[in-house]
């Protein structure tokens, strides 16, 4: 089923296509104008989805290369997918996976959820040809929700209708190949049940994995009829290869029934008619299988024949999976070799900062000296301090760059945290399994009772846990995503209050019990700030929230002789603004004051924090040239200070 997603995909691929003249010869000839634009950056997309391997992938490769340089997103995605289905259809199924993550990544950013769909049909296509059926079930799974929940439709291929029962019949497959035929059944009928992919476009295939169930399960008289039916749909669509398939499992079908003149005719067929580019090796494989089983009864010479063409094609299929498996150790190398280039390029920076770090204290010097000299001159004062200026923003973006070349080591180490929570989701769900086994061979009413506590159990800690890698993973995208908001004048005093109520009114949705005394204190005078107003007002909704959970731990612990209050204020102070997000909870104890702005770092539970808030709070003040620190006293409180200019 692999060679019919991937062309299913180049479609898919293109669903924004611009209205232009996409011949080969105009392609071709808007790429040799070299004006590097998105319209260059499309027409290598449509140029690659034409192409064979490997021109696919090298055009994939070109205007990938174009889009990371204009920084056309949509661009760099539908390029990954056209290297990734390129790679796919030369079964080098390691290489396509890589392409095609990278790809989900960025139309997950872009909210593009025709991309994210196509993404992970191919995903889960290729970790079942690797016989990764776990992550070929993440990926059908995730695909088939994304698809449900945003109504995601075929513009190309089966046009107007919804993919979601193409991932249900995907997902039917590969519980087939997992050989779990009732859960298989599940989802194949789920798939046929919705029934849109039959409207004006007849479609085979969850009907061919019907009958195929049935017959591994004996059922071969309704097995019979649907892969009567399916034939009947697949030759009425031109899916000729595909019309193979069906009739290798009828004569397998034939075997079993000892109807054995139909076995062979079918599988006669299959040999006859099977192509080395386009039919599936594992279909010939079956066909010679029941005919050198039958031919044992009638033909010894047949028998031999058969049997030896037999053990060449599992030769075939052991020499791809040695292939495949050879190919994935060449790309680890090939990774490994990338991360030492980013380890060089990290020490060349590292270098650059000590350098300029030098030189900044050079020019410190000559600017002590310049002031000595000529302290009476205002004019030269003030270029004197502009210069000090400029260079204390180029060392604090120096210092920028290197803590985030050193947040690629931080976030692998921060995987293992992910993995911990995914773990308890699949073995309790391993659990739940078994346990829904025992239940269904269980008699006492009393034992399936206990037996379904059991499992409700289960599940609240699978949810515990998915939320928390959930939790996880969006502050790291979160940290990791560039703002792309512009400056615009922003009364602050009104941000301030408007995500203060926010906070307060989110957090008593969550907890009813939860009381709070707020003061707020706004200077008039202020007017309006250039900012990006959601930036801030993320940062302010973080240190609001930070107030009202410190509040609120120390009034669990302290009870009704504790009064929470936390206190916002805004005030000018020259030529900027300071903001102040007081609260008189525990304070921050001062042997982690210094490390509490740092990625990943925590003082909340398990669970109740992922420790990217502050820093990322940090990061989008520094970006627009202030300042924020901290003032604590344990046992007294905390107060957070942010400074900004006004213009």
């Amino acid at each position: 089923m692999k060679n019919y997603i991937l062309p299913v995909f180049f479609l898919l691929l293109l669903h924004n296509s611009h209205a232009q003249d996409t011949s080969i010869d105009n392609l071709k000839q808007i790429i040799n104008r070299h004006k590097e634009d998105t319209t260059e950056v499309n027409a290598l997309v449509v140029l690659g989805n034409s192409a064979e391997f490997p021109d696919a992938v090298s055009y994939g490769k070109q205007g990938l290369q174009l889009a990371q340089k204009i920084n056309y997103k949509k661009g760099e995605a539908d390029c990954n997918m056209i290297v990734a289905c390129g790679y796919g259809r030369n079964t080098s199924s390691i290489q396509s996976i890589q392409y095609t993550l990278n790809a989900l990544n960025i139309y997950e950013g872009l909210k593009d959820y025709t991309g994210i769909a196509s993404a992970h049909l191919i995903l889960q296509a290729n970790y079942r040809e690797v016989e990764d059926y776990n992550k070929a079930l993440i990926h059908e799974f995730n695909g088939e929700q994304v698809a449900e929940s945003k109504n995601v439709r075929g513009i190309f291929v089966f046009p107007g209708h919804r993919l979601a029962p193409l991932f249900l019949a995907e997902t039917g497959q590969t519980y087939v190949l997992k050989n779990q035929l009732d859960s298989a059944l599940i989802y194949i009928q789920k798939s046929i049940e919705q029934n849109e992919l039959f409207n004006g476009v007849a479609w085979f295939f969850p009907i061919y994995l019907q009958a195929t169930i049935q017959q591994m399960k004996g059922n071969y008289i309704s097995s019979l009829e649907n892969y009567h039916v399916a034939t009947r749909l697949a030759i009425m669509n031109g899916l000729l290869n595909d019309t193979l398939q069906i009739y290798s499992g009828m004569s397998t079908l034939f075997k079993k029934t000892g109807r054995f003149d139909s076995s062979v005719y079918y599988a006669q067929i299959v040999t006859r008619a099977w192509n080395k580019q386009n039919s599936e090796i594992k279909n010939l494989l079956e066909a010679v299988t029941n005919l050198a089983d039958i031919y044992k009864l009638r033909d010894k010479d047949s028998a031999v024949k058969y049997i030896e063409l037999g053990h060449v094609l599992k030769d075939s299929l052991l020499s791809t999976k040695n292939d495949r498996e050879i190919q994935g150790i060449s790309f680890n190398a090939q990774l490994q070799q990338e991360k030492q280039v980013a380890e060089q390029a990290k020490y060349k920076s590292r270098i650059q900062l000590y350098a300029t770090i030098a030189g900044l204290l050079a020019l410190l010097l000559i600017t002590a000296i310049l002031w000595k000299n000529y302290k009476q001159q205002q004019k030269v004062k003030l270029k004197i301090e502009h210069a000090y200026a400029e260079l204390k923003s180029t060392q604090a973006q120096l210092i920028q760059s290197e803590k985030m070349a050193s947040l690629g080591e931080l976030t692998a180490g921060i995987a293992h945290e992910i993995q911990n929570p995914l773990n308890f989701v699949n073995n309790f769900s391993e659990v739940n399994s078994e346990l829904i086994e025992e239940m269904n061979n269980e008699n006492d009413i009393k034992g399936m009772k206990g037996i379904a506590n059991d499992i409700k159990q289960n599940n609240e800690k699978i949810s515990f846990h998915g939320k928390r890698a959930d939790a996880i993973v969006k502050g790291m995208l979160q940290h990791s995503r560039a703002s792309s908001g512009q400056k615009e004048l922003t009364d602050i005093n009104k941000l301030t209050d408007e995500y203060l109520r926010l906070a307060y009114h989110g957090l008593r949705a969550k907890d009813k019990s939860f009381n709070v005394e707020i003061k707020t204190g706004f200077d008039g005078s202020i007017g309006n700030i250039n900012i990006v107003p959601q930036d801030i007002g993320r940062v302010l909704l973080n240190l609001i929230n930070n107030a009202f959970y410190a509040v609120n731990e120390r009034q669990k612990v302290e009870g009704v002789g504790y009064e929470p209050i936390v206190t916002v204020s805004t005030k000018k102070v020259g030529d900027k603004v300071e903001i102040k997000v007081k609260d008189n909870g525990h304070g921050i104890p001062q042997k982690i004051l210094d490390k509490i702005f740092q990625p990943f770092f925590t003082t909340k539970p398990t669970g109740e924090g992922t420790g990217l808030g502050l820093s990322l709070s940090y990061d989008i003040i520094k970006a627009h040239g202030g300042e924020i620190k901290v003032e604590t006293k344990e046992g007294e409180g905390s107060e957070f200070v942010i400074r900004l200019r006004m213009l």
